[in-house]
């Protein structure tokens, strides 16, 4: 891949990215679909789905199989939702990208309340089976379970960019419509094909553990990941929409406990029907009211000013005036595109960006550092990332000081990594 330079939308230089042969962006499309489920918002999910292949295993091939192929349209079908409505706001001319839906608070109550109800029922408060009984036919194999798993991984997916990823989808958002569709498709392939090569291949099921009592112990174990995904996006609402509005959120999670509980304890099949019915409409009268008033609330609701950083490094929030008149001055600049909801972004910011000898440093070579906060989203920031060929965070970006050239740093930082890459400005 050739990056180039041109003036940027807010005049200073920015790169873009050449033409490329389109075959070769492909492997890079699969190979960061695959990696995305090493991404550390993804594994709660994913966990779940191979405790899921562990309980199916002794059962015939076809059976197992046919979960593959639900969990993979899922997957497909939700990474086609997002690429299209991402590739229709493109063309509105809205600077949106990969991730994007993080930036809504009501969609990260949802998600949060999601999350946390699947918790509770593998932590055995309530039970989904007996929810369906009446709706699925006798005998089902519960596909639909595995098609839902494959679309809640790509949602959770979103936020985490993983290497080889952001590179094809700045790619895609630079083809047409019929290209950047295709791309997405093997992203799918690429995040779906670990649970498809299990499902068509059931003698490599052979090397997990036979079912037995302990899946009980193991399911129960499995809702701590969930959980933890849940706190976690209860505090990227907190840093959205403040400490308040994260108490609210809170609150509405305990009323959603209690209605669990509620469905736990009177909707089993051994109670009479009109007792199942009650409780249905109870639990269903305490949370659905409840959702809608703290959606309503935060609809109304704007992003407070964020709190001024503990960092060392002195960082200014990014803008197209503060880089060019850095520029100007002949001062090197450092920008951190980064987000509340991108976990990679954080990891980045804990191991390389905090560390005490970095700041010191960045004072030392007067390097200007600008943070570019995605969290709520930002159309200048969104047209900064399209000017450097990126529709995905996070992203690292270093400028000498002497003119337009820049270079971009690997996604994944370390201490070295920085040092080595400030040390090599020149002076």
């Amino acid at each position: 891949m050739r990056l180039g330079m041109e003036r940027g939308p807010g005049g200073e230089g920015v790169g873009i990215l050449l033409p490329m042969h389109f075959l070769a962006m492909l492997p890079l499309a699969f190979l960061g679909g695959l990696i995305l489920n090493l991404m550390p918002c993804v594994l709660p999910v994913l966990s779940l789905k191979i405790f899921d292949f562990v309980q199916r295993a002794g059962r015939r091939r076809s059976h197992i199989f046919a979960h593959g192929l639900a969990f993979t349209a899922g997957t497909l079908v939700s990474f086609w939702a997002l690429a299209g409505l991402l590739l229709i706001l493109r063309r509105g001319g809205r600077g949106l990208g990969w991730g994007y839906q993080l930036q809504s608070p009501s969609f990260l109550i949802i998600l949060c309340s999601l999350f946390f109800f699947f918790s509770l029922h593998l932590f055995g408060v309530f039970e989904l089976g007996y929810l369906f009984t009446r709706v699925r036919p006798k005998g089902g194999d519960g596909l639909d379970g595995s098609f839902l798993a494959g679309v809640t991984a790509t949602l959770v997916a979103t936020p985490c960019t993983g290497p080889f990823m952001g590179t094809a989808l700045a790619y895609a958002f630079t083809q047409s419509n019929a290209a950047a569709l295709l791309i997405f498709t093997v992203l799918a392939l690429g995040m779906a094909f670990p649970y498809l090569l299990l499902s068509g291949m059931p003698e490599l099921l052979r090397f997990l553990p036979k079912p037995g009592p302990w899946m009980e112990n193991l399911k129960q174990f499995m809702g701590f990941p969930l959980l933890a995904t849940a706190v976690w996006l209860a505090w990227v609402f907190g840093k959205q929409t403040g400490v308040d509005s994260m108490a609210v959120l809170l609150g509405l999670l305990l009323l959603g406990g209690l209605s669990a509980w509620i469905l736990g304890k009177w909707m089993a099949l051994h109670h009479p029907g009109h007792i199942r019915l009650t409780a249905a409409l109870t639990a269903l009268a305490i949370f659905v009211p409840a959702l809608f008033l703290v959606l309503h609330r935060t609809g109304n609701l704007s992003r407070p000013s964020p709190a001024a950083s503990a960092e060392r490094i002195d960082w200014k929030p990014f803008s197209f005036e503060g880089l060019a008149a850095s520029l100007a001055a002949g001062r090197p600049v450092f920008i951190d595109f980064t987000a509340d909801w991108c976990l990679s972004c954080k990891v980045n910011e804990k191991v390389a960006l905090s560390r005490p000898e970095l700041a010191r440093r960045f004072g030392d070579r007067n390097v200007a550092a600008f943070k570019a906060d995605w969290t709520g989203g930002d159309s200048i920031i969104g047209k900064a990332l399209e000017g450097y060929g990126r529709n995905g965070i996070p992203l690292y970006v270093l400028y000498s000081g002497r003119g337009p050239d820049y270079r971009i740093l690997p996604q994944v930082l370390t201490p070295a990594a920085v040092l080595e890459a400030i040390d090599g400005l020149p002076r």
